[in-house]
């Protein structure tokens, strides 16, 4: 388009608009996830509108929680850790206690793996909405267009109309939690918002007191002139360090960096990452330089225990929530179960013998032998 003989170029809007997203079943404005300012006060108005009596509004206390998985890799690492614990596992369905065959076609499919994942995430979201497809595809349905009372999907997040969907009685369409469960994000997120804070307030004080303050001092009676010039003369010196100052004008160089208040900080958040390590894996001395070792195997224990009842999670929904689904693809008349690590079997088997010699049971050659598979040891003959 030319204006006045010259060419112009309309301004690209940067800012993403909502698309329409469209499914088997729905239909839905997705709209891009809102920064919301690492304010608390921003935390308990949104928190309160998703939790209202009547009408509830959960967009901004989502859109919280994404921040908080956007932004701190901290938070970020230790979900994914707990996530991979389950979903790196072999998974086998076994019918009559036998290995079957019937499931691998949704065993060796990518989205199984992925399908893993989006379940335990149910657990820091509170609810998770899936809809089923052919061939194992499947959609996790934005959770801000979720009404879990109406149990509809909304076609705009922030409000209900008559364009919204409702699943009830959709046999492709799995709603798993329930909507008064928030999630273990309800925490992780405030966590993180005031740590992201804290790094903000840490860095600005860095650039503050990380820079050079110059201080100026005259001596006797120096005319304006000369002041100025002077002052001008520092200026434009900054960064060079020469200066060429006339007699009577001295300047002192002062830094405000303070190893206390750099502590402070640091302290602050690092006990904001341990509380989340503590949400996420039940303990914090796996991740971090413990102070023993007994209290390590303590604090791995239990962190084992979280891991044991997120595979106990998804077996029950595989097995249960999911079983209708999962028998559409073919899959029916058996049970999913995780195939045993027989190395880890037999540390744990190994581990426990050794603590019950120190309880005073001793087994013989022969009996450990027979049970670890080792065979008998051949005798030198001289």
């Amino acid at each position: 388009m030319k204006v006045l003989g010259y060419e112009v170029k309309r301004v690209t809007n940067m800012v993403i608009p909502p698309q329409e997203v469209k499914t088997k079943e729905f239909t839905y404005m997705q709209t891009p996830t809102e920064i919301v300012a690492a304010d608390v006060n921003n935390y308990k108005a949104a928190l309160i509108a998703a939790k209202g009596k009547y009408v509830q509004q959960r967009s901004t206390i989502y859109d919280i929680y994404q921040n908080a998985l956007d932004f701190d890799i901290h938070l970020k690492g230790l979900i994914e850790r707990r996530l991979l614990n389950t979903s790196g596992k072999v998974f086998e369905y076994v019918i009559n206690d036998e290995p079957s065959e019937i499931a691998d076609n949704v065993l060796n499919d990518p989205d199984f793996t992925k399908l893993i994942n989006d379940l335990l995430m149910v657990k820091f979201w509170g609810m998770g909405l899936f809809e089923f497809d052919k061939d194992f595809n499947y959609t996790l349905i934005p959770i801000k267009h979720v009404d879990p009372y109406e149990k509809a999907v909304r076609r705009v997040q922030y409000s209900t109309s008559a364009e919204d969907v409702s699943f009830d009685g959709l046999k492709n369409v799995v709603l798993v939690g329930n909507g008064n469960d928030f999630g273990m994000l309800q925490q992780l997120a405030l966590y993180a918002m005031y740590k992201r804070a804290a790094l903000g307030d840490w860095a600005q004080y860095s650039q503050l007191a990380g820079t050079n303050f110059r201080v100026v001092k005259y001596r006797g009676d120096v005319p304006d002139p000369a002041r100025r010039l002077a002052v001008r003369t520092i200026v434009n010196n900054a960064g060079q360090g020469t200066l060429d100052l006339p007699d009577g004008i001295d300047v002192e160089t002062s830094n405000q960096t303070s190893s206390s208040q750099n502590q402070l900080f640091e302290n602050y958040v690092q006990y904001l990452d341990d509380n989340m390590t503590k949400l996420v894996l039940g303990q914090t001395m796996t991740t971090e330089d413990g102070s023993s070792k007994s209290q390590a195997e303590v604090h791995e224990r239990v962190q084992d225990t979280i891991f044991d009842s997120d595979g106990k999670y998804i077996l029950t929904l595989l097995n249960y929530d999911l079983a209708e689904v999962m028998a559409s693809y073919g899959v029916s008349g058996g049970r999913w179960k995780f195939v045993e690590n027989s190395t880890t079997k037999q540390s744990d088997e190994i581990e426990r013998d050794l603590k019950l010699k120190e309880l005073g049971i001793v087994f013989t050659d022969a009996e450990l032998r027979l049970k670890y598979d080792i065979g008998e040891v051949q005798q030198n003959e001289g």
